[in-house]
């Protein structure tokens, strides 16, 4: 029976990524094992991908590159990199450096710019909304009750002296100086 279970239990379990593996990608922002095939011609072959034409302005021509050609810069860096950091040029330094920290895949943008007035624009509507609902709510409600008005509690505070109630610490005591029953 429980040879069974414990069989039966890794089919039952999903099967998840580690989360220090999972990123936001999408899967067409990722290398697959084809798409660096591919990329192996692009980096050796007769139409290889000349890095010093894409260097100067990688911000912009990262994201329209395919997935090969942005493979096969990755690689061409990786081997740039190896040479002593001062030979290379400022070219390459700042290529390598998007390519490895740059706003693309797992840290790119996820908010479009504008989002952050949608929100506030959301709150502020909510919060009103609220009010308006609170107070249109209020409106309709009863009146206090009779016990609430301030000629009521000033009277249980003096019918409270009349009848001496806690003459040791309350109104009734001597020296008193608090308002007594009166909260309005």
């Amino acid at each position: 029976m429980l040879g069974s279970v414990r069989a039966a239990l890794p089919r039952m379990i999903p099967r998840t990524l580690p989360a220090s593996s999972r990123s936001i990608l999408t899967k067409s922002e990722r290398w697959t094992p084809a798409s660096i095939r591919d990329a192996q011609n692009l980096i050796q072959g007769p139409n290889a991908l000349e890095l010093p034409k894409v260097l100067p302005h990688i911000e912009a021509a990262w994201p329209k590159l395919s997935r090969e050609e942005q493979y096969s810069v990755y690689k061409q860096l990786e081997e740039v990199q190896r040479k002593n950091w001062k030979e290379l040029t400022r070219d390459e330094m700042r290529g390598a450096y998007y390519v490895a920290y740059g706003e693309h895949g797992p840290r790119k943008n996820l908010s479009p710019p504008g989002t952050g007035m949608k929100v506030f624009l959301g709150t502020v509507l909510g919060v009103s909304l609220g009010l308006t609902i609170f107070f249109s709510i209020r409106s309709i409600a009863r009146a206090p009750p009779k016990t609430m008005t301030r000629e009521y509690q000033e009277q249980m505070t003096a019918r409270a002296k009349e009848n001496n109630l806690n003459p040791m610490y309350g109104v009734s005591s001597e020296g008193y100086k608090g308002k007594g029953h009166v909260t309005v």
